[in-house]
């Protein structure tokens, strides 16, 4: 049996990428007007072996694009951020991408020598212009740079520093003329909309010029194709003691959960291990913990908050041994629908249309939030929980103390649920 090679903790080598056919042909309609996409998905959603498969030739292969045009700069920004630093590492990756052009590595290394400025970027892509190719700038974890809206509100010198580069960027793509060679890809966990300073009052969008691309959890006929189909590079053989339907439920089909999956499976069957459905739930839980902590943790309060309501409305209030009832769950719903359909197009959660419910698409995820939901208890006798931005509280209280075995009611506070209907009713606005 050939060896199965999965990618469990690396971007996915452009020769084996395999999906994302339409979110690839709206990136390369951009890359041809020399447009820019802004890309946006969960942990573990593929987004940096999407960039590494646009940088390869065999993107280009594929949709018939000229790959000798583009002089492509990726950069993954790990570091802290200044436009200064940001462009020194952009030229410096440029000047590696321009072998053969001595005139363009000269200015370059003239540039590196002092302090950058738009200009100077104008002045490079003028150069890559005249002979006839185009600056491809793909940026990786690009929230790593723009920070979220929290991080500017006590520092306005890092909001002024951050706005102006901003606004310097967009000019240089959409109002310059030099914007004719230079095209972006940027890839970040949310909406570049939600991430940054805030906007002044009356500023134009910064933000504007992207096109949004989404990445969700791969769907069930793609699934089958590429990890349920022998002879795939990516063929994952379930043992006939596990069922499939069970593994999509662990994985939620996230490109990365589902490599984790093969890789697992594959290893045991290599060292001839036997394996249920227990082992590998906490195989795969052991492994990939971390992944579903970094999701839980770039969410917002609001959206965690909605995560752990939709707990206990799916599991009808069986939550941690104890049953909660929860009164008008559903106009809190109602109230948050473009919060959840946030967390829709993350890939955290989808509408099942028979039930009318949110659903996780991955059972581990759900697990995590239950977790969360158990540490919010800011007092365990009373076992009370606040959701301070909703205006709700939750309290656990015995039905009949003859009945004392009973599992507890949780009811939310009807006084303090009526102010909050009107509280988020910008919501749908945003």
């Amino acid at each position: 049996m050939p060896r199965i090679e999965f990618f469990p903790t690396k971007p996915v080598r452009p020769d084996k990428f395999v999906d994302r056919k339409s979110e690839l042909d709206k990136i390369c309609d951009q890359i041809n007007i020399r447009g820019h996409v802004a890309i946006y998905g969960s942990y573990g959603m593929g987004k940096s072996s999407l960039l590494n498969y646009i940088k390869s030739r065999n993107f280009w292969d594929e949709k018939g694009l000229d790959f000798s045009e583009a002089l492509i700069v990726y950069y993954n920004w790990d570091g802290s951020f200044t436009p200064n630093s940001f462009w020194q590492k952009v030229l410096e990756e440029l000047r590696n991408e321009a072998e053969g052009d001595a005139e363009l590595q000269g200015k370059i290394n003239d540039l590196l020598a002092e302090r950058i400025e738009i200009r100077n970027i104008r002045q490079i892509l003028r150069h890559i212009g005249k002979k006839d190719k185009f600056l491809l700038l793909l940026l990786d974890d690009y929230h790593g740079i723009l920070g979220t809206q929290e991080d500017y509100v006590n520092n306005l010198e890092k909001s002024r520093e951050m706005q102006t580069f901003l606004s310097g960027l967009r000019n240089l793509a959409v109002h310059s003329t030099e914007g004719q060679y230079f095209s972006t890809v940027v890839a970040a966990f949310r909406r570049l909309n939600e991430l940054g300073p805030e906007l002044p009052r009356g500023g134009s969008p910064w933000y504007n010029h992207y096109l949004y691309v989404d990445l969700k959890p791969f769907s069930r006929e793609d699934i089958e194709q590429y990890f349920f189909t022998p002879n795939q590079d990516f063929f994952i053989s379930i043992p006939d003691n596990i069922q499939k339907e069970k593994v999509l439920e662990i994985t939620g089909r996230y490109p990365i959960l589902l490599q984790h999956a093969g890789h697992i499976f594959y290893l045991f069957s290599q060292s001839k291990r036997d394996i249920d459905i227990n082992i590998f739930k906490e195989e795969f839980k052991n492994q990939t913990e971390q992944i579903f902590k970094d999701i839980w943790r770039d969410l917002t309060t609001d959206e965690q908050n909605l995560l752990q309501l939709i707990v206990i409305d799916n599991l009808k209030g069986e939550v941690n041994g104890k049953r909660y009832s929860v009164d008008d769950i559903d106009k809190v719903f109602d109230r948050n629908s473009y919060i959840l359909t946030t967390l829709e197009q993350k890939g955290v959660i989808y509408k099942n249309p028979e039930q009318d419910k949110y659903n996780f698409y991955s059972s581990l995820m759900q697990d995590l939030v239950i977790q969360e939901f158990a540490q919010n208890i800011s007092d365990p006798k009373k076992l009370e929980i606040w959701f301070d931005r909703f205006g709700i509280k939750i309290i656990a209280q015995q039905v009949d103390r003859a009945k004392e075995t009973l599992p507890f009611v949780i009811k939310i506070v009807k006084p303090i649920i009526k102010p909050f209907l009107g509280i988020f009713s910008q919501s749908k606005d945003k």
